[in-house]
């Protein structure tokens, strides 16, 4: 991403920084001076700063920026100036937007980071932080028996990263779920140690509302095992788990629940299949209504077996192929990740702002997205350039033609243009999204036949 002179320039001034800065926290628990090396260098890549200004910054003016910023990163709608004029910004606690980039702070990791590439679960350091708080929340609590909750995933047409407890006997067994976004910041990772302090609260709460309501909950759980025991039995499934999330249930004393059954997953393979058994449907049950089960586990096992035939572990997009093929990623290590995961990022460097993507899997097929910032987003058939204007008559003649003939992007030139909008700040391109078939362990890609559309 950066020039040899701009890695030199990192280097000198992070030790330049660290020497200065002697361990202040950048709020946290990471090294301050290994944000502000990171926040320097995106400001260098912005502007063009000569070497030579860049070294004449000097050490009262770091100090004082390091300060600046430092509260920047713990105060929301505040913002600094960096030294060649790019200005970091924190509009809410846990994201840091420098030049209108988002980049976040990790409390597993020194620096700061693209948020396109930092993980989405719970875990490292903010995880066991939140294990603390509830543990002294819950010391005097009857609640505490329910123990600290674990990172879970499931994935239906997003990935949904959860915290679990163990399933609770008086409670039926259940489980009782929190969502891992619920600190209020970007990613779990990113969240400042108040905004943990916050979740740990919340969920303490919906432990003791489940805790009280421990009997009742195991009562309507039976209701969703009555409503979920014919499915897992004419589809051979099981049921991993009944969940309930205390936090958004309604008024009423009627709770909605999750299930996870063991069944055909959104990447082809065995996994969770997620439902919901809200409190209406159990209502239709037991007034004699038919609710059939989650399409996967029904149909799942059928179009995993039509795609086996055709020697096809699942089906890829056309833009997702185009990346692969590209010779500009390491193909072989993200077939890799999405034979055991569900989403693999990357990041291209450019002459401005990186590229960032993404391949993930949903509804059995391999979709992609990109975005640079102030530049492009790309995501499934609309793909958005800003900052380009062009009159209708154009947008007409480029119906049918390929992107390349609008746009020099990396991937995806060869996509077909279906039709074009124009937007406030550029231009919608309705394009393709042809699905191929693709085997994750050779990298072969070939056409799809209609009926595994």
């Amino acid at each position: 991403m950066f020039s040899g002179n701009q890695d030199q320039f990192a280097v000198i001034t992070n030790k330049r920084l660290e020497s200065l800065l002697d361990g202040m926290d950048a709020g946290n628990g990471i090294s301050l001076a290994s944000a502000i090396a990171v926040a320097l260098e995106v400001d260098r890549r912005i502007s063009p700063a000569s070497d030579e200004r860049s070294t004449a910054i000097s050490d009262d003016a770091l100090i004082d920026l390091a300060v600046d910023a430092q509260y920047t990163f713990t105060h929301p709608n505040s913002q600094t100036a960096l030294p060649f004029g790019t200005i970091l910004e924190s509009k809410a606690l846990g994201e840091i937007l420098i030049g209108g980039e988002r980049w976040v702070l990790d409390a597993g990791r020194p620096g700061l980071h693209p948020v396109w590439t930092t993980r989405r679960d719970a875990h490292g350091p903010n995880l066991e932080r939140l294990h603390r708080h509830i543990s002294r929340l819950t010391r005097n609590l009857a609640c505490r028996r329910l123990g600290l909750p674990q990172p879970a995933l499931v994935c239906d047409f997003d990935e949904r990263h959860l915290l679990h407890f163990e399933p609770h006997a008086e409670a039926g067994g259940v489980v009782l779920q929190c969502w891992a976004n619920g600190t209020g910041a970007p990613r779990f990772c990113s969240a400042l140690p108040a905004q943990i302090e916050a979740f740990a609260k919340a969920i303490v709460l919906d432990m003791r509302a489940f805790w009280k309501q421990r009997k009742e909950v195991a009562r309507q759980a039976a209701e969703v095992r009555h409503i979920v025991t014919p499915f897992v039995e004419e589809y051979n499934s099981q049921v991993d788990a009944i969940i309930v999330g205390m936090s958004f249930q309604s008024n009423d004393d009627d709770l909605d629940f999750y299930v996870h059954y063991v069944g055909i997953d959104e990447a082809m393979r065995r996994g969770l299949v997620l439902d919901m058994i809200p409190a209406s449907r159990r209502n239709l049950v037991k007034h004699g209504h038919f609710i059939g089960p989650n399409p996967r586990i029904a149909y799942g096992p059928e179009e995993l077996a039509s795609l086996r035939s055709h020697g096809a572990d699942g089906r890829i997009t056309e833009l997702a192929a185009a990346i692969l093929s590209s010779g500009k990623v390491d193909s072989s290590q993200i077939l890799h990740e999405l034979a055991r995961s569900y989403d693999v990022t990357f990041e291209l460097s450019t002459t401005g702002a990186p590229l960032f993507g993404a391949l993930y899997w949903s509804g059995g097929t391999i979709h992609a997205e990109l975005s640079r910032h102030a530049a492009l987003n790309w995501s499934r058939d609309r793909l958005e350039l800003y900052g380009v204007e062009l009159p209708q008559a154009k947008q007409i003649a480029m119906s049918g033609r390929p992107v390349s003939e609008l746009a020099d992007l990396p991937f995806g030139g060869d996509i077909i243009v279906e039709k074009i909008e124009t937007l406030y700040s550029g231009i919608r391109l309705h394009v393709g999204e042809k699905p191929y078939l693709i085997e994750l362990s050779s990298g072969k890609i070939w056409e799809c036949p209609e009926e595994l559309f």
